[in-house]
């Protein structure tokens, strides 16, 4: 189990450095359409196609790390007023309910992701890509986080990823 364990933090790690160079990507594509449209007169057709997809892999790529990392945000407020003993308890229980709920919406995503190839549905920006690559991405960030959430939280601090 241990090494199912590491191979899914090496994975959502992975994920999460992707998700930074889509920032990165993002935030090029961006500053180059202020430098085409303001400084060249000439706006770029292309830079909110790409900044809505690096959207999409940003959140979704992250995803599974910060769930990892149990970064997203929790009320918490009932489980702090129980005792002790059983807020460990009623975390897992939590968790593994959460993670579930992930599985289910993983399989509607998914179901979707194939009919979107089937049909050979496109996005509606200007620059069209297939739309179940976008799909495909969402559905494989919802699958790592709903194992995340399964998996043994017990190596947090090696989670931490500085960049």
């Amino acid at each position: 189990m241990h090494v199912v364990n590491s191979a899914l933090r090496l994975v959502s790690m992975a994920c999460a450095v992707v998700a930074a160079v889509a920032v990165g990507i993002a935030a090029v594509v961006y500053v180059s359409e202020v430098v085409a449209r303001y400084g060249l007169n000439d706006p770029l057709n292309w830079s909110g196609d790409i900044g809505s997809y690096m959207l999409c892999a940003m959140v979704f790529l992250a995803l599974p790390l910060i769930t990892r990392q149990r970064g997203h945000i929790a009320v918490t407020v009932v489980i702090e007023a129980l005792p002790a003993a059983l807020i460990g308890k009623v975390m897992r229980v939590l968790e593994v309910i959460s993670a579930v709920v992930l599985l289910i919406v993983a399989f509607f995503v998914i179901d979707l992701c194939i009919r979107q190839y089937h049909q050979g549905v496109l996005t509606t920006m200007a620059n069209q890509i297939p739309r179940w690559w976008l799909t495909a991405i969402m559905a494989f960030g919802i699958v790592l986080s709903a194992f995340n959430f399964i998996a043994p939280a017990d190596e947090k601090s090696a989670d931490i990823v500085e960049l």
